[in-house]
């Protein structure tokens, strides 16, 4: 436990330094009606072990999550993490959330942060990426602002599949620019490109698909892509479940312009919704709108491989106004975490998780549907799909989570329309046992 222990004669030279005569002047900026008043009614003080006591015990009402197999997903997954993940970013070396502002300093981040570029680059096709930004949501976003600038249009087309929360920080950053955004409807699971094609006009900059999407369908980019190009709108797919890089068709050959990606599954925990990690990729072409940060490859003074920041604006930092974006930092430590995981992994590691969560998403959909508890239409899927139940869903996350399954999404939160509908996913953490013995509680 730390504490910062600061004595009275400190404290008075501290505002004397600062030219203040009190605590109270110091803080008079801050208007009265919003300080807090009076007593704070905090309780007694406990020692340190006392204090240490009560924590555990509170700590105590937790369910141990690590004995809970997950089944819900939607936007963030639980993937076995190699131990060497966890030993390498426990390096005091790497140990930090942030990137310094003389970052040349830094080499092993900047080559950790070039590698993952490398990665990502080889698994979207794209020349260009931007390794960091805060998660998928906002790089999603920003990609819709980036596309605005290069076309000069303020209007955009999302899919009702892409996931809520991307959708209201899209509806958050596009605010102050009067954006008008357009939803168009899904079909069986899928974005609908008839819809598409009917709501899209001229003066539309871009058009946002998640693929794999919120229900886990594998959209056909390739059409919704042709279907964009026709109106001259850019295409941004947004990926949420990075893992699918390892076996579908990049967004490069599906005709995608601009990528929005979350790479949470690759060497992250969960931590409870974050902090994650965002990336952007696209073509060289657009490279100039690009926000965050770049690293580049180059030679030191005495010849030798060294990393530089690169294609930075200098109004990213000092005129804000200006910028083409105002994200300046990036989640260090969590670069370092997918840059080794996917280093570890290599192509056939990464392939074959991949696979292993298809397989095991599919073997399950199969499994519960022989029940004859569920039903749900045919569509592709990767590593999550729907199922209407036909029993009680309150009674169904209560017996699953009674065999330490934690339950599946209801659709309904989401979509209010779609009643006794689930959410289920998939990951490499279940083996094929504990898929079958889903389908045998379940029966």
């Amino acid at each position: 436990m730390r504490y910062i222990p600061n004595t009275k004669k400190e404290k008075e030279q501290m505002l004397k330094e600062i030219g203040v005569s009190s605590f109270d002047e110091l803080i008079n900026i801050i208007p009265e009606d919003i300080r807090v008043k009076g007593d704070l009614n905090l309780p007694e003080p406990l020692t340190e072990e006392a204090l240490k006591e009560k924590v555990y015990k509170i700590a105590e009402k937790n369910a141990d999550f690590f004995l809970l197999k997950p089944l819900i997903g939607a936007g963030a997954y639980r993937h076995y993490i190699p131990e060497a993940v966890k030993a390498i970013t426990a390096r005091e070396e790497f140990y930090s959330s942030y990137t310094p502002y003389q970052p040349e300093i830094s080499q092993g981040n900047l080559q950790s942060a070039f590698e993952f570029q490398t990665h990502i680059a080889r698994l979207t096709g794209m020349d260009v990426v931007v390794p960091s930004l805060y998660d998928g949501a906002s790089a999603t976003a920003e990609a819709v602002l980036m596309a605005m600038r290069i076309t000069h249009k303020n209007k955009v087309v999302i899919s009702s599949l892409l996931h809520p929360d991307y959708k209201e920080v899209i509806r958050t950053y596009t605010a102050p620019h009067h954006t008008e955004i357009i939803e168009i409807p899904e079909e069986n699971n899928l974005t609908d490109p008839n819809a598409l094609n009917s709501k899209l006009t001229s003066d539309v900059a871009a058009v946002v698909i998640q693929s794999p999407n919120f229900l886990g369908g594998i959209e056909d980019i390739s059409i919704l892509s042709g279907i964009a190009h026709s109106r001259d709108a850019l295409l941004i797919q947004t990926i949420v479940e990075s893992i699918s890089l390892g076996i579908l068709s990049s967004p490069y050959d599906m005709y995608a312009d601009i990528v929005a990606g979350e790479s949470q599954s690759f060497g992250m925990d969960l931590n409870f919704g974050g902090p994650y990690n965002g990336y952007l990729a696209t073509k060289t072409e657009f490279l100039r709108q690009l926000p965050g940060r770049i690293v580049g490859e180059t030679l030191d003074r005495n010849g030798k491989r060294a990393f530089v920041m690169t294609m930075r604006a200098r109004e990213q930092d000092i005129r804000r106004e200006k910028a083409t974006s105002n994200i300046c930092s990036n989640h260090a430590l969590n670069i370092v975490a997918a840059n080794a995981y996917l280093s570890l992994m290599g192509k056939e590691g990464l392939y074959k998780v991949a696979l292993l969560n298809t397989k095991g998403a599919h073997f399950l959909r199969n499994s519960l549907i022989e029940t004859g508890k569920f039903e749900g239409k045919d569509y592709p899927f990767f590593n999550e799909f729907v199922l209407k139940s036909k029993i009680d869903i309150d009674k169904l996350k209560e017996t699953l989570l009674s065999h330490h399954f934690l339950p599946p999404l209801s659709v309904e939160k989401v979509y209010p329309s779609r009643k006794n509908e689930l959410l289920f996913a998939v990951t490499e953490v279940l083996s094929k046992e504990e898929l079958a013995s889903i389908a045998e509680v379940i029966k």
